[in-house]
Formats: C-alpha cells, structure tokens, sequence
C-alpha cells in the first residue's frame, strides 16, 4: 500500500489533516468528493485526488494527509502544552511547585 492508497478510501464526514507550508497544521473534514476525484474540505478548500490543493502556490500551498493516532497524540500535546502555558504558578502551594519540578526533573 502506497503512502496516497489511504486518499482512495476518503468520503464524506471523515477527518483528514491540511498540511500547510505557512501555517502547520489543522485538522478538518472531507464535505464532498466530486465525481472527477476531487475532495472539498470543510475548512474550504479543494484538493486533487492524490491530496495536492487545487490552486496553490508556492507561497500559500497546502496537501492532506492522514489523520492518525499519532497525529491525534501530536495535536492532544499542543493543547496541553497551551494549557499549562495559561497557569498562574504563583497561587500553587510550595508543595505542588516541588512536585511540578520533580516531575519535569528540575
């Protein structure tokens, strides 16, 4: 199985990633896959049938891939990430900075 055979399989309502070069990634859903093979996604725009946008460019270009557990994981860690970004580590107790800090090995 070739690393596109994964595209053949697609239809409506399935998730699918929108690589691009500009802004990473997003995940989205497959709306249609018109009669000659080519995909709209919900975010709006359209793919060829082997996962390269319809209409890009070098400057703006973006191609689908698969929506995997890893890719899943991937976007699970960012919002992680973000979240504890968001944490005002000022109003934890001594005890819980200690652990914090054990736990990242610091």
């Amino acid at each position: 199985m070739s690393d596109k055979d994964w595209i053949q399989d697609l239809k409506a309502g399935d998730k699918v990633v929108v690589e691009t070069n500009n802004y990473g990634k997003a995940i989205t859903s497959v709306v249609k896959i018109t009669p000659k093979g080519f995909i709209n996604t919900e975010n709006g725009k359209q793919f060829n049938p082997d996962g390269s946008q319809r209409g890009g460019n070098q400057w703006n270009y973006s191609s689908l891939s698969q929506l995997t557990d890893e890719v899943l994981l991937e976007f699970k860690k960012k919002r992680l990430v973000n979240k504890c970004k968001e944490i005002d580590f000022s109003k934890l107790s001594i005890d819980d900075l200690e652990q914090i800090l054990n736990i990242c090995g610091k």
